[in-house]
Order: structure tokens, then sequence, then C-alpha cells
């Protein structure tokens, strides 16, 4: 009578056989930490690039407003590569201003319109933008 062997495990990252202990998953610690850093990578990704858009809209926001509050024109947002998809939050001020203010992280900026021409009020982000941040559930 032939004895079965039991299925030899591969490594998840090289797939060289394991042995050990029945629950390992990899070879070695190389294989785990590569294996890990690898699906993490993929799975941050995403993340990675908006944090990067964010980032950058910041520093557009801030390079235009060295003293915390300006106003610029559109254009120049739009020169800048500023993207309006992205942004940390959304803030609406009470009446009687009713401005929305569009944040990236510490600066904000709201749109207004003077004369006919699209402009942005920049500001640098204060304490009590906190207090009244859009919150979907309270709408």
């Amino acid at each position: 009578m032939e004895i079965e062997k039991p299925e030899t495990k591969k490594c998840l990252h090289c797939a060289k056989p394991i042995t050990g202990r029945l629950d390992k998953k990899y070879c070695n610690d190389y294989c785990r930490n590569s294996y890990n850093n690898q699906t993490k990578r993929a799975d941050d990704k995403q993340i990675q690039k908006v944090n990067s858009i964010i980032r950058k809209n910041r520093r557009i926001l801030k390079t235009l407003c060295p003293v915390g509050k300006a106003t610029v024109s559109k254009e120049v947002l739009d020169a800048m590569g500023y993207n309006y998809r992205f942004l940390s939050g959304v803030y609406r001020s009470p009446a009687p201003a009713n401005l929305v203010y569009f944040i990236c992280y510490d600066y904000a900026f709201s749109p207004l319109n003077e004369d006919g021409k699209d402009m942005a009020l920049i500001v640098k982000k204060e304490d009590h933008f906190d207090q009244f941040l859009e919150n979907p559930w309270l709408a």
C-alpha cells in the first residue's frame, strides 16, 4: 500500500517549497517582507496619487498666499496646475458671508466673481473652520 505524501506548500513570494511549520506561508523573512511590501504598495497606490495631488494644490495655495489672505484670478490657479477635484475638506461660512471654502490641509480658497471675472479668495485655514466643516449627515 502506497502512502500519499501531503502536497508541498510553496512560498507565496518566490514559489520555493516551504519546510517547517504547517502554517508557514513564506520560506524566509526576506520573502515575507517582499511579499507584504508589494501588496501594500499596490493597495496604497491610489491613496498616494490623491495625496500627491492635494499636496500640490496646497503648495499652489501657499505660494499665492504668503501673508494669510490673498485674491487671485482663476486663470492663475489654472496656469499653476491646480486640480479642483481633490481637496481635504469643505467649509461653509455662516451668514452673512455664506462663502464656501475648499480646503487643502491648512490652506483654502473660495470662488468669487468680481465684475464678471472668476477669482479665488485664498486664506490660511483658521481654527473656527473646524467648527463648520461640511458634514453630509447634518446637511
